[in-house]
């Protein structure tokens, strides 16, 4: 029963009250509508992407020598990444001096907080997002729809731009290197050449195949020469019959082939005289050069066909990312909410109200001087 009168009496207050509570929220009213009215339309245009997988720029996926399967989509970490460019300085000073923040946003550039303002006005309108599809969405709101779009789309090009320059500084660092290597291995295959060749020259050995083939089918003519005139001496020394011319004759067609024979064995030689020893002692040194010569050259020639591959890379234009929504001038206004600003007004007005009346009415009694007396 209690309860219940209590009840009765707060209406009862209430309603004594209900022309100031009335009165409170029509002005409320009025000027949250006014209010609202002079703010500003500001408009929010968006763009959607995706990253790109880095290993696009990889020569081996390029150029079919791998049997991987190509993801064209990039990972939690390159998405990321472009996080990260896209919150940059870069970005930012990107967006300041290509749309004229300075004068678009009404900001003295010469105070000594004009640039703190500026991009603390910036990083407020320009927002990166991972959305719940793991993509990357950039948001610009602008009192110019067009102008909001133009720099959704500007911002989204300039991290492509920032982001294909860093995979670029990296493949240049790597031609860089490659092409030092390949001056180092150009020099080292002109060295073992000449050393080849003066080792060939001294040798007077330029054909390792033919020209053993043709010593060895000489010694072997020579020997079979000796051993054929030997015997006919023997043979014809024996008859008395036999003329002496035709006896000398032989005899020095025996020594001639036997002084070839003795040549084609001696440790001494020229480039014009090759011997057997001469043979033996340069085919080892030679055979070592040329396959030095040889492991060079099919190195160098790697290195080469893979400095093309990642020159072919780096002179492809792979974007770093890949444009689901291009952003576009919105039809609508983002902010301000205007019935939204008004409902909320009216109503904390009235609760307010309320509460004033019910402690006015509470106190209405009470003598204030008194209560702050001893």
């Amino acid at each position: 029963m209690e309860n219940r009168d209590s009840l009765i009496e707060v209406i009862r207050t209430l309603y004594r009250w209900r022309k100031t509570i009335r009165n409170l929220c029509l002005a409320a009213l009025i000027t949250s509508v006014g209010i609202s009215l002079l703010l500003d339309n500001y408009y929010e245009a968006r763009t959607v992407f995706y990253p790109t997988s880095p290993r696009l720029a990889n020569p081996e996926l390029l150029f079919g020598y791998t049997g991987q399967v190509t993801d064209y989509f990039g990972s939690d970490r390159d998405l990321d990444r472009l996080a990260e460019i896209a919150r940059s300085r870069e970005v930012e000073d990107f967006l300041i001096e290509r749309f004229r923040l300075y004068e678009h946003y009404d900001i003295d550039s010469t105070a000594k907080e004009g640039e703190y303002k500026l991009r603390k006005r910036l990083r407020k309108q320009y927002q990166v997002l991972k959305n719940k599809n793991d993509a990357l969405e950039i948001t610009v709101e602008d009192k110019d729809p067009l102008l909001a779009a133009d720099m959704a789309n500007a911002a989204r090009e300039k991290i492509n731009q920032v982001a294909q320059r860093l995979t670029k500084e990296s493949q240049r660092q790597l031609l860089a290197a490659f092409e030092n290597n390949m001056k180092r291995k150009q020099a080292e295959l002109e060295r073992l050449g000449d050393s080849l060749r003066r080792v060939q020259e001294f040798y007077g050995i330029y054909d390792v195949s033919t020209q053993s083939s043709q010593i060895a089918g000489q010694l072997s003519a020579a020997e079979l020469e000796v051993i054929r005139y030997r015997a006919r001496l023997e043979v014809l020394e024996a008859d008395p019959s036999v003329p002496r011319d035709t006896l000398a004759f032989i005899r020095a067609n025996l020594r001639a082939f036997e002084q070839q024979r003795q040549q084609l064995r001696s440790r001494e030689g020229s480039s014009e005289v090759l011997t057997v020893d001469r043979l033996n002692e340069a085919v080892p040194r030679i055979a070592i050069l040329q396959d030095m010569h040889y492991q060079a050259r099919k190195q160098l020639t790697y290195d080469i066909e893979r400095y093309n591959q990642i020159m072919a890379t780096y002179s492809t234009d792979i974007p770093a990312l890949l444009v689901i929504e291009a952003a576009e001038p919105p039809p609508i206004k983002s902010r301000p909410k205007r019935s939204l600003i008004v409902i909320a007004s009216v109503l904390g007005t009235l609760l307010f109200s309320l509460l004033a009346a019910l402690v006015a009415d509470a106190y209405s009694g009470l003598r204030w001087r008194d209560a702050f007396t001893d």
